[in-house]
């Protein structure tokens, strides 16, 4: 009867750390799901910051491109404003040439 008393013993140690055990594990797996949900949640809104810097990004390059052309159409503009200018001071060259051309000869008679 002692030895069946003792087996009981035995096997009642064993439940208890079989019990115990058990709750270790169930502490341990219930951290790990925190630590996961908190993971995905860091993960969730670093990918939230990355989208939207992406975009304020795309946007700021838009507008980049956008004030390029519109540089590069006023410079056209301005190409073509200043034929006109080109004109006019190949015009005065020349007059001032007849002009200094009219004062030599006025010098020499």
């Amino acid at each position: 009867m002692e030895e069946y008393m003792e087996r009981i013993r035995v096997l009642d140690a064993l439940e208890q750390q079989a019990m115990g055990l058990s709750r270790m594990l169930t502490t341990y797996t219930d951290r790990l799901q925190e630590r996961l949900e908190q993971r995905i949640d860091i993960e969730a809104s670093s990918s939230s910051v990355t989208l939207a810097s992406i975009k304020n990004f795309e946007a700021a390059v838009m507008k980049s491109v956008e004030q390029r052309r519109l540089l590069i159409e006023r410079c056209q503009q301005l190409d073509q404003d200043m034929q006109g200018l080109h004109t006019l001071t190949g015009q005065i060259q020349e007059i001032k040439q007849l002009l200094d051309v009219m004062e030599f000869a006025k010098r020499n008679n």
